[in-house]
């Protein structure tokens, strides 16, 4: 059901900050985890499926993506809907430069990471409280 509240943007809000919630892990592990022998500096990407989630949904393919023309044509079977597992974001393991121990994190990668996601973060919920500080407003009158 489509209501005012489900909307293609709202369900792209919830799958971003989901998104950077998850990425906001990684990084507190990644800064957690920094004098740890071998750890892995861990990832989160989500913007590419959001964006691929996001285009599905309003009808249009994304880069690189099949579509259906006709009716009578076969369907896609590998889509998922909006939020689903890879618009929430996928935990990679990123190898970058290793220290001396194995260690590949580095605090000052991580502190931007951690600054640009919280801004990200933020800059969203203010839009998402915005639109719905306007639909307090017309249904209030």
């Amino acid at each position: 059901m489509n209501t005012l509240f489900d909307t293609t943007a709202m369900r792209a809000a919830k799958a971003a900050l989901t998104g950077l919630s998850r990425r906001q892990e990684a990084i507190s592990a990644n800064v957690a985890n920094i004098d740890t022998p071998g750890y892995t500096r861990r990832a989160v990407s989500f913007e590419g499926a959001l964006e691929a989630e996001v285009m599905r949904s309003q009808g249009a393919a994304a880069p690189g993506e099949l579509v259906r023309t006709d009716a009578a044509h076969l369907a896609h079977r590998g889509g998922s809907q909006l939020g689903g597992a890879g618009a929430s974001g996928d935990v990679t393991r990123d190898v970058v430069s290793a220290r001396n121990d194995g260690n590949t994190v580095s605090v000052d990668e991580e502190m931007l990471l951690l600054v640009e996601t919280q801004l990200r973060y933020q800059a969203l919920t203010q839009s998402v409280g915005r639109r719905l500080s306007t639909l307090r407003s017309v249904i209030r009158g």
